[in-house]
């Protein structure tokens, strides 16, 4: 849910059928093609939260929500289909009547191990908490009954994005789960939509990498230090991260520690990120996120048993 804030909330945003808490299945092959079994990395969490004064803990509670990350890859021959996902949410009943969710998907399709297209599809409420006094002021306010949302369909191509983003309500008892959201934000692409599009000269040849795509990729360098770019609703990011390594005889560790920041290039505005890898090699869903999107917050997502 704070991770989409960053993902997502770029000027304009803030202010298929699938399953709503699963990506969509690949599409069967056509025929004379063989189609191998989809490889899945799929990761469920536990939401925790505390409030901060002024950077100190004043409050904290366990089980505010929850969440679903996963990677699906299909290859049909010589092309290959990966649909990466997340999404994550409160529980009004446990995150004082809030609720408060995002929800996003990108699919990359391959051809000849080079990315033939990106698509994206996100959604995000949208929520005016900027400071703690704003989050008591949600909280006192009685549910309209409805709540806002903000949703983003996008598609990348070799040197150019193409993306829209729309607005609509739907009734607060709706979760990050509901197959209600998607199907609703879903259909406001079907009207008159304004598009946008841009050129990206500095990568005629490529395929701008979306958020999700180009995390994976880093995160499957396990480098020291990892950098790229990406591209989401016409906005372009600068994305870092370090891995701290083990020191030569230490002790082996089950799990890798990844810092994360994010920078909007046209803002300038910085978001950080902390991540916990399992340390195999593949493994690019997190056993653990850390994120802080506001100064008054920060959430932890802790993976579950399946």
């Amino acid at each position: 849910m704070g991770l989409l804030l960053a993902i997502l909330a770029s000027p304009g945003l803030a202010g298929g059928r699938a399953s709503a808490a699963e990506p969509a299945s690949p599409p069967q092959p056509e025929s004379g093609q063989s189609a191998t079994t989809p490889r899945i990395q799929v990761r469920r969490y536990r939401a925790d939260a505390a409030i901060l004064l002024l950077g100190i803990t004043i409050f904290r509670r366990s089980g505010v929500g929850g969440g679903q990350a996963s990677v699906e890859e299909t290859r049909d021959g010589v092309s290959t289909r990966k649909t990466l996902f997340f999404a994550a949410g409160s529980d009004p009943s446990r995150a004082h009547g809030l609720n408060r969710l995002g929800w996003i998907r990108e699919i990359v399709r391959d051809s000849a191990s080079s990315p033939a297209e990106v698509t994206y599809f996100g959604v995000l409420t949208s929520s005016p908490e900027e400071s703690l006094e704003h989050a008591k002021r949600s909280i006192a306010t009685p549910a309209s009954g409805r709540s806002l949302y903000s949703a983003v369909s996008g598609r990348n191509t070799t040197g150019h994005s193409r993306s829209a983003i729309t607005h609509f309500d739907l009734p607060s008892s709706a979760n990050w789960s509901d197959q209600r959201l998607i199907e609703a934000a879903q259909s406001t692409f079907q009207g008159n939509v304004t598009w946008r599009e841009t050129s990206w000269p500095g990568i005629q040849n490529q395929i701008p990498p979306t958020f999700l795509l180009e995390l994976a990729t880093l995160l499957s360098l396990r480098a020291p230090h990892a950098a790229g770019r990406y591209v989401y609703a016409e906005q372009e990011y600068l994305l870092e991260l370090d891995a701290p390594q083990r020191k030569p005889g230490a002790k082996a560790d089950r799990f890798l520690t990844v810092h994360g920041k994010i920078q909007n290039r046209l803002t300038g505005r910085q978001t950080t990120f902390l991540l916990s890898m399992e340390d195999t090699p593949g493994s690019i869903v997190p056993v653990r996120i850390e994120y802080q999107p506001r100064a008054f917050l920060r959430l932890v997502f802790e993976a579950v048993p399946a």
